[in-house]
């Protein structure tokens, strides 16, 4: 189940999904399943803590077939020069020992990075992105290491010549760009595109059939100051001379409260690029998600039944979409709940599919009954 190589206008071609019993009748969960295998689409989740063989061994027993994971810059070379991949290792080691692939996101910077760009920094330092020619030049250079260790030819899998072979062969680069609570100091089209540029030209150096994506943009309804809306961002950065060239896929976060405003974030998207005269490229929802406890004005706390009404409901529309938005994978925020303190939102702590403890909630089950194994 390797994600697909990119290549805009086609469709990716390796399946994934989750599935239990309960949570729709057996011949529309039948259907279901069979759309999503019919359109390549991957399904995939996103862990909020960390992971290891059994958490992706139950991954693979509910039938997700992709894992999405933060590829970290400051943890990987916190030395300038010196990488340590024993982190992500044992994600992607875990991940091909249950035949789970994975698609990471490229995000942060290191200290020294960010001394470099000048910038005096006591808080959520690592979300200063590169911003000169010395800093996206080695967040390349970072990224293009990466694709050594992972990507077909990587050195990664010769050291584990009995695993799965599951290359990464999909780059995901940064995450949430739009907002300055991960771009800082502000969200800039122009200067996401041109580190944009650099990275996809050492992705693609190492593995020319390489899928570069654009990292998730965030087109909450009620956005938070600074944060620009997705269309329009997508707008500004297709105005960037030469932008187009560097990404085979776009990506969203279509956070809303209700599936209709799911879907039109995704149509929005979908539009701003046919229009941008890149009608062909790929589309990957790469965070949705809803909580299953937490405060009731938070508009995307459902409650336990709530949280798996939604998931069916947006999961069926993405499906019966797939085709037609050359939509190549669709991830849900979260694996797992953790406690509140550790989660980057205020109603995350509960987004998981399971509780903090391992027990399976209604969504998890119905995510599988809907697109998991027959």
């Amino acid at each position: 189940m390797t994600i697909p190589v990119g290549v805009r206008g086609a469709v990716a071609g390796a399946p994934g999904g989750l599935a239990l019993a309960g949570a729709a009748p057996a011949g529309d969960a039948g259907r279901e399943r069979a759309r999503a295998e019919a359109a390549g689409l991957v399904v995939g989740v996103v862990p909020q803590r960390g992971i290891g063989h059994l958490e992706t061994g139950r991954m693979a027993d509910a039938g997700i077939g992709s894992l999405r994971f933060w590829l970290s810059w400051p943890s990987v070379e916190p030395e300038r020069g010196h990488y340590d991949w024993s982190g992500p290792d044992q994600i992607v080691e875990s991940a091909a020992a249950s035949g789970i692939a994975t698609l990471p996101y490229l995000y942060g910077s290191p200290g020294w990075a960010i001394a470099l760009d000048g910038y005096d920094c006591e808080v959520k330092c690592g979300a200063y992105a590169p911003a000169s020619a010395l800093t996206r030049g080695a967040f390349a250079s970072f990224a293009g290491a990466a694709v050594r260790r992972y990507g077909p030819e990587g050195s990664f899998w010769r050291a584990h010549p009995a695993l799965p072979h599951l290359p990464i062969r999909a780059w995901q680069v940064w995450n949430e760009q739009n907002s300055p609570f991960f771009f800082r100091p502000r969200a800039d089209a122009s200067s996401y595109a041109a580190l944009l540029e650099r990275t996809a030209t050492a992705v693609r150096a190492v593995d020319p059939g390489a899928e570069v994506i654009v990292g998730g943009m965030w087109g909450a309804t009620s956005s938070p100051s600074g944060v620009i809306g997705t269309g329009r961002y997508l707008r500004d950065l297709y105005r960037v001379d030469g932008a187009s060239e560097s990404f085979d896929s776009i990506s969203v976060h279509p956070y809303d409260p209700r599936t209709k405003g799911v879907l039109a974030q995704i149509r929005a998207a979908r539009r701003v690029a046919r229009r941008a005269g890149d009608a062909a490229a790929g589309l990957w929802v790469t965070e949705v998600g809803w909580a299953s406890a937490g405060r009731r004005n938070e508009g995307l706390v459902k409650g336990r039944s709530g949280q798996a009404r939604m998931l069916r409901r947006t999961f069926t529309r993405l499906i019966d979409r797939a085709e037609r938005w050359n939509l190549r994978g669709a991830y849900w925020y979260a694996w797992r709940d953790t406690v509140r303190g550790g989660a980057v939102c205020a109603w995350c702590a509960r987004a998981g599919l399971l509780t903090r403890g391992g027990r399976a909630k209604p969504a998890y089950r119905a995510l599988r009954t809907l697109v998991g194994p027959g």
